[in-house]
């Protein structure tokens, strides 16, 4: 089985760096043109069902791509966007003028140190493996919508990298991510986009 995890198109708190966390923020201009020239493809993956953050930046892709493709969509509380506490709207140049020292915690092992008045990444992987599991003993082929951090505990969690090197793991705007579940176990897979077109019948 295949679950693909979508990161949301770009908002203009992405654009300038701003920690965005619960802050339901729309997508912008940018963000609409991508979304619209990646929605042909993104709305004939090979999945059964499309699971969705409920914060409008990711359910609005998660909607126009079952308007095309018809399949059920679920809203999942456990794919919203770590609670970045009293640094959302916050930039990362404020926050490394204004709290350097916790900052600096929080980027050298942000599972260990939360961000003030909200969640460490070892509470937001907590909850996004736990929908992982779900998904994959239902043995649904999906499509998941949702946000940065949300999705890297997810690739955490399946690469088994150790915690204090998360940073190496990055996922920009719109950016796809393909895991593979079988009976040798998890993983996460490189795909090859000539390969991908082929599998979807699109033309080359």
């Amino acid at each position: 089985m295949h679950i693909y995890l979508l990161r949301h198109p770009q908002t203009d708190w992405n654009k300038e760096m701003r920690f965005q966390g619960r802050i339901d923020i729309p997508i912008n201009e940018k963000g609409w043109q991508a979304l619209k020239q990646a929605l042909p493809i993104l709305a004939a993956l090979p999945v059964k069902v499309v699971y969705t953050s409920p914060l409008q930046r990711a359910k609005v892709v998660a909607e126009k791509i079952v308007q095309r493709n018809g399949l059920p969509l679920v809203e999942d509380e456990r794919l919203i966007e770590a609670h970045c506490g009293r640094w959302e709207g916050k930039t990362v140049k404020e926050l490394t003028e204004e709290e350097p020292e916790a900052f600096r915690l929080w980027w050298q092992n942000p599972y260990k140190n939360p961000m003030p008045e909200g969640e460490s990444y070892a509470d937001v992987e907590k909850r996004t493996s736990a929908f992982l599991e779900d998904v994959i003993t239902r043995g649904e082929d999906a499509l998941v919508v949702s946000h940065g951090i949300a999705i890297i505990t997810m690739l955490r969690y399946v690469l088994q990298i150790p915690e204090d090197f998360t940073r190496v793991i990055r996922i920009e705007n719109l950016g796809l991510a393909r895991l593979e579940f079988d009976q040798w176990g998890k993983a996460f897979v490189v795909s090859n986009p000539g390969r991908v077109l082929e599998l979807l019948s699109f033309p080359i």
